[in-house]
């Protein structure tokens, strides 16, 4: 569904970024008429361009970036997270003279670039009951090196925004874990840090989950940020609220991995699950992805097959108890009557954000190094394959404009960027 303007109500996002340097290469305004500029606190230039599409069709991010390190060395441009009108990008370069910075952009009437300041290493954090943390202060303002997996963006009216980014710290005999959390408020125009205590069942394993957990990607909904970890659950934090807490709920999963995080492999949940925030209506989507031959990441061994699982869940019911409801159950089976589709197991699950019934999935074959992928859309509600495309085409793309990506793309899974700053632009 497009906006009346001709933007998507929402995209899917490429997350490997197209770098073109020179002016002949990056796309005019007919081909990506949404773009932004800016300069980093080195005095580096940059821009960026938007190259929208309705799903299930991907769009994509083109980057200009001549003062930086050549495409071969490092990827400097990257959006990571959306929420609303709002992106927020990271801007940098590593080696020697390892430098970032954090940018928001606004998809709003005008659109504008704005960059965050920096957080820095002597920051004082407040302790849960307001008093403030013991540990010797650190000297000096150099800026804090921000995981950016851990990092989220959530919005409150037109102009307020908060960045946080969120480390579990457990105390020495692991039986309590608590949650350090940097903040960037744009009313306050600062960044502070709290550590807070986190809410969790009277289940004994519920700490030691707590203990393992490596945050997978930061999801927002309504008025909380949600710290997602595939194996095990979500975070919940009002960022806005009052009460300054966090609260952890398990995934509906009948098995939990109980696998340190430094070595988790890439047969994590990650690449099988994926939880999708329907925002208009305040609620999450779960979708779990179940292979029946136990592998991890590749292809499915000959006769096996795999089931495909939702629940829905509303955070607005933390206070009274958050419960996951199962809305229904897809098999391989069921799916493989369309003949055409590839036998190969659904990943990256991505709920369609205007029809909540509808699921994009990303689908590899593992035949050679340079892989063949598919994005498959599948009607849940009718256990049918809505449609599918070949999105990239393997070992064909050598020597064309497509083997860049390709090859990022055979590297390493990893799942598209959902996002709805497209429908803000129709205001425009």
């Amino acid at each position: 569904m497009s906006t009346a303007a001709g933007f998507p109500n929402w995209v899917m996002l490429e997350p490997v970024v197209f770098r073109r340097d020179d002016d002949k290469s990056f796309p005019d305004e007919s081909k990506a008429p949404v773009r932004a500029s800016g300069t980093t606190s080195w005095e580096a230039q940059f821009r960026f361009a938007f190259d929208l599409a309705e799903p299930p069709s991907i769009s994509r991010i083109f980057a200009q970036l001549p003062g930086f390190p050549g495409p071969s060395k490092e990827s400097p441009l990257a959006m990571l997270t959306t929420h609303r009108h709002l992106a927020l990008f990271r801007v940098g370069t590593t080696g020697p003279c390892r430098r970032k910075n954090f940018f928001i952009y606004s998809a709003g009437k005008p659109s504008s670039l704005e960059k965050l300041p920096t957080c820095t290493r002597d920051l004082e954090r407040v302790l849960h009951d307001g008093s403030p943390s013991r540990r010797p202060p650190e000297t000096g303002k150099m800026s804090r090196l921000h995981s950016v997996r851990s990092m989220g963006l959530l919005c409150q009216g037109e102009e307020e925004f908060a960045v946080a980014e969120l480390h579990l710290y457990p105390d020495k005999r692991k039986r309590k874990v608590f949650a350090d959390i940097y903040l960037f408020l744009k009313s306050a125009g600062k960044w502070t840090s709290s550590r807070l205590p986190i809410l969790h069942s009277d289940d004994p394993d519920d700490a030691w989950q707590l203990c393992i957990w490596l945050t997978d990607t930061v999801i927002p909904v309504d008025r909380w940020l949600c710290w997602i970890d595939y194996d095990r659950g979500i975070l919940f934090h009002d960022v806005f609220g009052a009460a300054a807490t966090v609260s952890f709920l398990r995934f509906p999963l009948h098995k939990f991995s109980r696998t340190p995080p430094e070595i988790r492999r890439e047969c994590s949940g990650r690449i099988y699950r994926g939880v999708s925030a329907i925002d208009a209506a305040g609620m999450l989507k779960f979708v779990d992805v179940t292979r029946d031959d136990g592998i991890g990441y590749g292809a499915l061994k000959p006769g096996a097959g795999f089931t495909i699982t939702c629940h829905t869940l509303l955070p607005s019911s933390l206070s009274s108890g958050m419960v996951w409801n199962k809305d229904w159950t897809v098999t391989s089976d069921e799916l493989w009557t369309d003949n055409r589709l590839p036998r190969e197991v659904p990943m990256f699950p991505q709920v369609n954000i205007d029809r909540p019934h509808v699921v994009h999935f990303l689908i590899s074959d593992f035949t050679y190094v340079m892989k063949k992928m598919w994005v498959v859309t599948i009607d849940m509600n009718t256990r049918t394959v809505e449609s599918f495309y070949q999105y990239i085409n393997g070992e064909e793309d050598i020597g064309t404009e497509r083997e860049f990506l390709t090859k990022e793309r055979s590297m390493g899974p990893r799942p598209f960027l959902p996002s709805e700053f497209s429908k803000y632009l129709s205001s425009r």
